[in-house]
């Protein structure tokens, strides 16, 4: 009897001291998955700083490289290195013109050819928007429509919505 007392103690012991293991272990994993975190934090800001820095310094090489062709009188040479920029700049004016031209109806494009790139795009923002404004939605064949009730679900008596209930199951058995 001695041996099945001892035993049960021991038992019970041991199970207190995994119970606590398991706490333990848990404080143990919050903290290194918050060590984790701030680690992960500060590497982050780390980077950012890096790139912003390197962005600063591309900038101000670019600059320095562009005064010194100056200096020199080098305009020509300046002058080729913008131009390939220049012409993709050109390139994408005359898309994004003729696809703000393409959205207006073809009888007013006419009237807007000479408009400036920003006065189109309002002028297509505007004008799209109000007709989306407008429009509604259809019905489509096979649709299921939903009633709506006539004043919030919370100011309904029961009967209300019982009688609401009951008419929105005959229009989905419909």
């Amino acid at each position: 009897m001695l041996e099945e007392q001892s035993g049960s103690v021991s038992q019970e012991n041991s199970g207190q001291e995994v119970q606590n293991d398991n706490k333990i272990s848990g404080h143990n994993i919050d903290d290194s998955l918050n060590q984790e975190k701030a680690y992960s934090q500060k590497q982050r800001k780390r980077a950012q700083s890096a790139e912003s820095e390197l962005e600063k310094l591309q900038a101000r090489q670019k600059k320095m490289e562009e005064d010194a062709m100056v200096e020199q009188n080098k305009f020509k040479e300046l002058w080729e290195k913008d131009k390939e920029d220049a012409e993709k700049y050109r390139s994408y004016k005359t898309k994004h013109r003729a696809s703000l031209l393409e959205r207006i109806p073809e009888d007013k494009r006419e009237n807007f050819k000479n408009w400036g790139i920003e006065q189109l795009e309002t002028y297509v923002s505007d004008v799209f928007k109000s007709d989306s404004q407008g429009e509604t939605m259809k019905a489509v064949h096979g649709q299921v429509d939903v009633p709506s009730p006539d004043k919030p679900w919370s100011n309904m008596s029961e009967e209300e919505k019982r009688a609401f209930y009951q008419q929105a199951e005959i229009k989905k058995s419909i």
